[in-house]
């Protein structure tokens, strides 16, 4: 639990409401997405989980280990929407948790990082 103490609380919340509004929003769209163009049905929620992701990371801010934050938020928005995922389908395939939630540590990983690499490079 020492990766608990490089997380900074109030950013990863910030980053992880960021991330829980983008997958709420996007959910709610998916049917008209889909009425509209029906061969993005497939892609539309997977496509807006990753997107969720990378904003919850990228607002997650830049810690001392910004792979652990950017994770820890995109995780964080996952468990947020995950109630509202159980109680619409109401269903639990646990296949479908784990996946999406390793999705969520992995891109949240690599955005934190990302990040942090873009933008908080010293000037040339």
């Amino acid at each position: 639990m020492r990766w608990l103490a490089s997380v900074d609380p109030p950013a990863v919340l910030r980053g992880a409401s960021s991330g829980f509004t983008v997958l709420v929003i996007g959910g709610l769209a998916a049917p008209v997405v889909v009425g509209v163009v029906p061969a993005a049905g497939m892609v539309w929620l997977p496509l807006v989980a990753v997107v969720a992701f990378v904003v919850a990371a990228a607002r997650g801010g830049s810690h001392r280990v910004p792979a652990v934050q950017g994770a820890t938020a995109a995780l964080t928005a996952y468990l947020l929407v995950l109630p509202l995922v159980v109680l619409v389908t109401r269903s639990v395939d646990l296949v479908q948790i784990a996946t999406t939630a390793s999705t969520a540590v992995l891109v949240g990983a690599g955005a934190g990082y990302v990040h942090v690499a873009w933008f908080t490079r010293a000037p040339r």
